[in-house]
């Protein structure tokens, strides 16, 4: 009767602790994440609160709640004095699901010293479970073959008992073990859970400085979190699987690279927040409109400026396919790596703004400058401070065609420096094989010859089979493709690029340290679908259309067509080799055609009546569509005739004034294609006057 008076007292000095009671054989930390407090989760063994560095949330778990782990930042450390106590055998078990695979080896649960001591229990950049013990430096480990997959519910299990070894489960079922004799030393440090204790590369660097050290984050939902100090069993293991088995899928919604809305919208360039999954958009500090979309009224692709790109813009395709032209971009001269804005991760030097947005034609600019993953600028002037930089300007009409005219500053802009590479974006669940045919390629010249690529077997090892091949074609699976165009006269080269190519994942060159990665590294191989990432086609070298000592400008047209390589060919010789215009009667002055804005350019001097011009179209060089710019217009809407007829303002005929500081000019876009002579009228008619 004593033992049990005793026994009694003893219960009710702990209810009175208000401290948690458990079976011996129960677990000796574990995190249910059922509630959260600020920055902080309950351990329920203990009742200690642990700190979640970095941002998380709760959402609906296995059992109550679960933590999303946001792959970015978030993470949590118990301090090795309130750690539990476990030597010998041990066991790790939680319910996990992926939104995307690691950058290396991920930490679940662990607690080690480098490897000199403790333990590790995690999943690898390819899905992989797997379990380290560490003792007097020396270890044993293992691991899975089978691989967990994305956005799916598993509960996995490691188990150490010093007289069997090592035994990994998952779902309830054994799935890798190592028959060894061994123990077990436990690390004086943190219980870390959702990082790698200490900074490391990531893997699959294509080349040896291509990563810097980093956090490996877990990037998913942990729940049900337990550690045992002793070995269970397969049957209590099964039975954890079993008596929790979730209902739902977790709660990692499937990421899609953010475009603004779909389909056709009015004509031109707004300012958008674009936002891509509430964790990733949560690492931003931009305010409310960070980012550009370009719509157009006849057509269902958009263009792009995100951030999550660098700003780099991108055509997207009614579909979702995301294609750029590239960037400026050198080595070497103070920079390690690559010098381009695609390594610009945070946009700290990269930066967009509206020029000009109204019904007739829109204007960006784009202005970056060539960093290294340090932040090192490439070529900088001792006397000046300044590095290589560049602008962009994309002058933007509603036929879906853009001039983009780049315009490198630099202290030698004829040393190597890229202008132009194909390469596609891919969102995850995008590999380049769901986007693009094996024949990607169609080159065409301004005869219409064309000529098409495969990337079935190989890379094509030359792309010379025409003469000058001036316009780029990208065979995406959409109806709208993007296209490039530049002139003949510029000496157009075209290659393939061939480098850095696993054809046991893809025909197609794939890497994901670009974009929306924020690790500093210029060089990952992707050997899955779970992550955003780019692929490269095609380069094209071109000569300048005007340089300075220190700049260097080239321009091309590019764009999204429904047509055939060979029918871009009319467009093309529009552009290169554009019609002349007269003007005819006083007053104006015809400028010429300006290829960087795609239009004819007239200056109104003493304006007396109406604007009227012919236009020398014939086959060589036709008409297709009409951009006029009227310079000092001044303040007056105006109507259009084209050989004599009418043409109705909205899908044929647009035009807008465009009010600068010093000048009030005429913007016109006039929907027409001809090879024959045009007459042009344009007046202003005379407003009624009121009675």
């Amino acid at each position: 009767m004593k033992m049990k008076s005793n026994f009694i007292s003893l219960m009710m000095i702990l209810a009175s602790l208000s401290l948690p009671v458990f079976a011996a054989d129960g677990p000796v930390a574990w995190w249910k994440f059922d509630q959260a407090k600020e920055d902080k989760v309950l351990e329920s063994v203990g009742g200690g609160e642990d700190v979640v560095t970095g941002f998380f949330k709760l959402v609906k778990g296995v059992s109550g709640s679960a933590i999303t782990f946001d792959g970015l930042s978030c993470y949590i450390a118990l301090e090795s004095a309130k750690a539990p106590k476990i030597s010998g055998a041990f066991s790790v078990e939680a319910w996990v699901a992926l939104g995307a695979y690691p950058l290396n080896w991920c930490t679940i649960a662990g607690q080690h010293d480098g490897e000199r001591s403790g333990y590790f229990f995690g999943i690898s950049d390819k899905g992989e479970v797997g379990l380290r013990i560490f003792s007097n430096g020396a270890g044993k480990k293992i691991s899975t073959e089978e691989k967990l997959g994305l956005r799916k519910w598993y509960h996995i299990a490691g188990v150490f008992n010093p007289a069997m070894g090592l035994i990994i489960y998952i779902d309830g079922k054994e799935t890798a073990c190592l028959d060894t004799e061994g123990k077990f030393e436990q690390a004086d440090q943190p219980v870390v859970i959702g990082k790698f204790a200490t900074q490391v590369k990531p893997t699959g660097g294509i080349r040896k400085d291509s990563h810097m050290v980093t956090d490996i984050l877990f990037d998913g939902v942990i729940d049900e979190l337990k550690i045992f100090d002793r070995a269970l069993s397969e049957k209590e293991i099964a039975a954890g699987y079993n008596d929790n088995k979730p209902a739902q899928s977790p709660d990692i919604p499937m990421r899609v690279l953010p475009a603004g809305p779909k389909g056709e919208g009015p004509f031109g360039a707004f300012y958008a927040h674009l936002k891509y999954y509430e964790q990733w958009d949560n690492f931003w500090r931009v305010s409310d409109y960070p980012d550009i979309v370009v719509r157009f009224d006849k057509a269902p692709y958009r263009f792009i400026f995100w951030r999550g790109t660098s700003y780099i813009p991108h055509w997207v395709t009614e579909n979702g396919i995301w294609y750029d032209n590239e960037f400026n971009e050198t080595w070497g001269h103070g920079a390690v790596g690559c010098a381009e804005p695609m390594s610009d991760k945070q946009c700290r030097h990269s930066n967009v703004r509206i020029i000009e947005s109204n019904s007739a034609r829109t204007v960006v600019h784009w202005r970056y400058a060539l960093v290294d993953n340090y932040y090192h600028f490439a070529r900088v002037d001792e006397r000046t401070g300044w590095g290589d930089w560049t602008d962009e300007i994309y002058t933007i009409w509603p036929d879906g065609v853009a001039v983009r005219e780049i315009t490198l500053h630099s202290t030698a802009p004829a040393e190597p420096h890229e202008w132009h590479e194909g390469i596609m974006v891919l969102g995850p669940g995008q590999t380049p094989e769901s986007i693009l045919e094996p024949e990607a390629i169609t080159l065409a010249n301004i005869k219409g010859e064309t000529h098409t690529y495969s990337w079935a077997q190989a890379p094509p090892k030359k792309m010379n089979e025409l003469e000058v091949p001036c316009i780029h074609l990208v065979n995406t699976k959409s109806t709208y493709k993007p296209f490039v165009i530049v002139t003949p006269e510029s000496q157009p080269r075209v290659s393939a690029y061939r480098g850095e190519i696993r054809r046991e994942v893809s025909i197609f060159p794939w890497w994901n340290h670009w974009p929306t990665a924020q690790n500093p590294s210029d060089g990952r191989w992707a050997m899955a679908a779970d992550r955003a990432a780019h692929s490269s086609l095609t380069h094209i070298k071109w000569k300048a259309y005007s340089e300075t000592k220190n700049t260097m400008t080239k321009i091309m047209l590019n764009g999204m067509t429904d047509k055939k390589a060979g029918e871009l060919a009319s467009l093309a010789k529009s552009w290169a080799k554009p019609p002349k215009l007269e003007v005819a009667g006083s007053g104006f002055v015809s400028e010429g055609y300006d290829p960087t804005q795609r239009a004819y350019i007239i200056r109104a001097e003493k304006p007396q009546g109406d604007l009227e011009f012919t236009i020398s179209a014939s086959e060589e060089s036709p008409v297709v569509n009409l951009p006029l710019v009227v310079k000092n217009w001044g303040r007056r809407w105006v109507s259009l005739s084209i050989n004599g007829n009418r043409v109705r303002r909205g899908d044929d005929f647009r035009s807008a004034i465009v009010n600068k500081l010093e000048s009030s000019d005429l913007v016109v876009w006039a929907k027409v294609d001809s090879v024959k002579p045009l007459k042009v009228t344009i007046n202003s008619p005379q407003r009624r006057r009121r009675r």
